[in-house]
C-alpha cells in the first residue's frame, strides 16, 4: 500500500478543545439583517451558515467573513469558524465535520469533533472529499490500479479503500454516517456506476448502479440509502436506492435539486422557474415512487435533513425552519432546543 505524503506541515500539532457559543450567533441583535442558510445534516446535527448582508447567503459561493455553525438537538451553537475563502467542501458524518479551503498551492482542512469538543488544521496536497466518524477521505490518483479512496483519521491512522469503481472511470463521492457512495461523476468517461462502501469494510464495494448508464450525480446518504440524480434534460429522474442494493425507486422530477434523504424518503429543493416548476418548493419521493410537492415555498438555495426533520430556510433566509411533513407546518428553528 503506498500513500502520499501530507503536502505541509500540522498547523496544529495535536487536537485541541474549541469553544461552545454561550450566546446566540453573531449579530443577533440585528436579526433583521441576518441571513441563515443551511449546509448538511444528520440524525444528531444540521451545519449551517450565518452572516449579516443585504443579498442571499449561498452555501456553494460562502464569503470569507460568513459564519459557521454546528447545532445539536439540544444546546447552543458550536461556532466552526469564518467560512474563508469560498470553501470547496463543508463535510459531516456523524459527529465530525471536515471544511476544505483552498490556500496557496495546497488545501486547508479544518478538521472538528462535535462531540468531544476537539479539533485540529492541517495543509495537504490531496484532493479531500468528505469527512469520516473521526477524519477525512481523499482521492490519490497515484496509484497503478487507477485513483483510491484513501481516509486519514485525525489520530494519525491510514486506510486504504481501494478504486470503487472500474478502473479508469473518475468519480464524486458522498459520505453517509456508516461509509461512503462513490459514482462516475466525468461526462468524458462516465459509465453510470455507482457503489457504497462501508467505513468499517474497506474492500467492500457493494454496486448500486452497474456500468452501463450515464450522468449521475449523489447527493445524499444515510444508513440505509443513497439519493442520485440521473439522467440529464427532460429524461433526468430521481433515485433513491438502497444501500445493500435490493430495492430502488425512480420518479422524482427535472426540477430536482440537492436531494436530502429524509428517513425512507427522499426530499429536493427547486432552484429553477421554468418547464413548469416552481422555484424554491420542496419535492418528495417515497420508496414507492409516490411524488408529493410542498403548499408552500422556501429559501431555494439548500435544504438538508437532521433529527428526522427536513431543514432549510424561509423564504428571506431570516430563519431556520424545520418540517415533519413535506406539506407540514414550517417550525422556526430554535437555536437553543429543537421544537
Amino acid at each position: 500500500m503506498r500513500i502520499r505524503l501530507i503536502g505541509s506541515a500540522m498547523l496544529a500539532a495535536a487536537f485541541v478543545p474549541f469553544a461552545v457559543d454561550v450566546s446566540e450567533p453573531a449579530a443577533a441583535a440585528s436579526a433583521a439583517r441576518a441571513h441563515y442558510v443551511v449546509i448538511t445534516g444528520d440524525s444528531h446535527y444540521v451545519v449551517y451558515a450565518e452572516a449579516v448582508r443585504s443579498h442571499r447567503l449561498d452555501p456553494v459561493t460562502l464569503g470569507a467573513a460568513d459564519d459557521i455553525y454546528a447545532l445539536g438537538k439540544t444546546g447552543k451553537p458550536i461556532h466552526l469558524g469564518k467560512a474563508a475563502a469560498s470553501p470547496q467542501l463543508i463535510s459531516l458524518s456523524r459527529s465530525h465535520v471536515v471544511i476544505v479551503n483552498p490556500f496557496k498551492h495546497h488545501e486547508r482542512v479544518r478538521s472538528f469533533d462535535l462531540g468531544s469538543g476537539a479539533h485540529s488544521a492541517i495543509g495537504t496536497n490531496e484532493d479531500v472529499v468528505g469527512a469520516t466518524p473521526d477524519g477525512w477521505i481523499a482521492k490519490d490518483k497515484g496509484f497503478t490500479d487507477g485513483t483510491h479512496v484513501v481516509a486519514r483519521a485525525d489520530s494519525g491512522g491510514i486506510t486504504d479503500y481501494g478504486t470503487p469503481l472500474t478502473p479508469g472511470v473518475d468519480f464524486g463521492v458522498a459520505v453517509g454516517p456508516n461509509g461512503f457512495v462513490a459514482y462516475a461523476d466525468n461526462f468524458q468517461n462516465s459509465n453510470g456506476e455507482v457503489t457504497y462502501t462501508p467505513w468499517a469494510h474497506p474492500s467492500v464495494h457493494r454496486t448500486l448502479l452497474a456500468p452501463g448508464g450515464k450522468d449521475v450525480r449523489c447527493d445524499s446518504v444515510s444508513s440505509s440509502y443513497a439519493a442520485c440524480v440521473v439522467g440529464s434534460g427532460l429524461k433526468r429522474f430521481v433515485e433513491l436506492i438502497a444501500l445493500d442494493g435490493k430495492t430502488r425507486a425512480l420518479g422524482g422530477n427535472r426540477c430536482a435539486n440537492q436531494l436530502a434523504v429524509w428517513g425512507s424518503q427522499v426530499a429536493w429543493n427547486v432552484v429553477i422557474t421554468q418547464h413548469m416548476c416552481e422555484r424554491g418548493q420542496l419535492g418528495l419521493m417515497t420508496t414507492s415512487g409516490t411524488t408529493k410537492k410542498s403548499k408552500l415555498r422556501f429559501d431555494p438555495l439548500a435544504v438538508t435533513t437532521a433529527w428526522g426533520r427536513l431543514v432549510t430556510s424561509d423564504r428571506g433566509q431570516r430563519d431556520l425552519v424545520t418540517l415533519r411533513k413535506i406539506r407540514g407546518k414550517p417550525i422556526t428553528l430554535k437555536r437553543a432546543r429543537i421544537s
